[in-house]
């Protein structure tokens, strides 16, 4: 299905991807390469470039999946055809630190009745997309196997695995690699020093998964709205 917003969050990943990363390897060759130069410098521009990596590609796949979301809202979905999961994901934000009495318990039947229509869609502010983007963080194989659940998908990553410098590389193994070395980074390890090749690997990696989260979240959005035709 041709999702042009989903599209468009790709061109852009793949252009702050550009803008970012690529631009502090560029640095990182060409000043490497500097007769007489201090190479200790370079250092922070590896460590810098693995934490917008990992920035940039959380915020495509939180971008995605909240994009594929909202077409559905966009092409009047009823509520009951959205993914299950997610639609549990909805129930749980909505009655979250209730105390439950008498009106609240009314309150809970309709909520369930709104969730589980056959003919009443969801409005695009019903999805709580915001919500949905302060609940997803960092992109460890936990947290994009979490966001890719409410798709009904069961641990998504363990299907996922790229061809990386001729290498088959699975999914979970370099995210959790990714991820590890952000979190090391960012929270002020200063043993964690990522050679060059490990960033344009890992750049490679988040790239060839990118084109195929897209082309999964586009087949899960034709899937659903297939199913309600």
């Amino acid at each position: 299905m041709d999702i042009a917003r989903l599209d468009e969050c790709h061109a852009l990943f793949k252009s702050t991807l550009s803008a970012d990363v690529d631009s502090l390897i560029r640095l990182y060759r060409r000043d490497s390469a500097g007769v007489g130069r201090s190479g200790e410098w370079l250092t922070a521009v590896t460590r810098s470039a693995v934490v917008l990596l990992a920035a940039n590609l959380e915020n495509y796949v939180e971008s995605s999946v909240c994009e594929t979301l909202g077409f559905l809202a966009e092409k009047g979905l009823v509520a009951r055809r959205y993914p299950e999961r997610f639609r549990f994901w909805l129930f749980r934000e909505e009655a979250n630190m209730r105390s439950i009495g008498i009106e609240d318990s009314r309150e809970f039947i309709h909520l369930t009745l709104k969730l589980y229509s056959d003919v009443r869609p969801l409005t695009p502010d019903e999805l709580k997309l915001d919500k949905l983007r302060e609940s997803f963080a960092n992109p460890t194989p936990t947290n994009v196997n979490w966001i890719m659940s409410l798709f009904d998908q069961d641990d998504y990553l363990s299907l996922v695995s790229v061809k990386v410098e001729g290498h088959d590389t699975e999914a979970t193994s370099a995210l959790g690699e990714l991820s590890k070395r952000r979190n090391d980074i960012a929270h002020g390890d200063a043993s964690q020093k990522p050679d060059i090749d490990d960033v344009e690997r890992l750049r490679k990696f988040c790239l060839l998964f990118s084109n195929r989260l897209n082309k999964d979240l586009k087949d899960y959005a034709a899937s659903y709205f297939e199913k309600a035709i």
